[in-house]
């Protein structure tokens, strides 16, 4: 088995949240490993979604932002509510999944603030912590577009 590689500071990350869909996702920052982690970063998902493979010469790289995700929460015994999240999150750097590469920018244009890694609760920001990048990652991007394309069809 060979080395697996890392995401680095600046990636564009070609996603495909669904069947048939694809999305871009920019790596804002990387961390070499610790003795407590791997090595990590920070993926910020953006709201850009295509029925075809995009490529990099089609982005509009000062347009690239992160997605505002609108999550809807259902717990048991209370009324269903929604929070609006910047769809930044802490991965590990490894690529485990091959997932493709099509670029390079500086991260600072998509997102310029606070990037801690540590999720302390006493942080003003923090992000969650989501494990390996998958083949899904951008999910929420397509949930975000699905459902505005449906409400502009009824």
């Amino acid at each position: 088995m060979g080395k697996i590689k890392l995401f680095n500071e600046g990636d564009v990350i070609l996603t495909n949240p669904a069947e048939g869909f694809w999305g871009i996702a920019v790596v804002l920052s990387e961390r070499e490993k610790t003795e407590n982690y791997h090595p990590m970063c920070h993926i910020a998902i953006t709201p850009i979604i295509r029925n075809h493979k995009i490529e990099f010469s089609e982005l509009k790289i000062e347009e690239l932002k992160p997605l505002e995700f609108e999550r809807v929460y259902a717990l048991k015994n209370v009324e269903d509510f929604s929070k609006n999240e910047i769809c930044i999150g802490v991965y590990t750097r490894r690529n485990k999944e091959n997932i493709e590469i099509i670029g390079s920018i500086n991260p600072k244009i998509v997102y310029d603030g606070p990037l801690p890694f540590d999720p302390w609760s006493d942080l003003e920001i923090k992000w969650p912590l989501c494990g390996e990048p998958t083949k899904s990652l951008g999910r929420e991007a397509y949930i975000t577009w699905k459902k505005h394309k449906t409400e502009t069809e009824n």
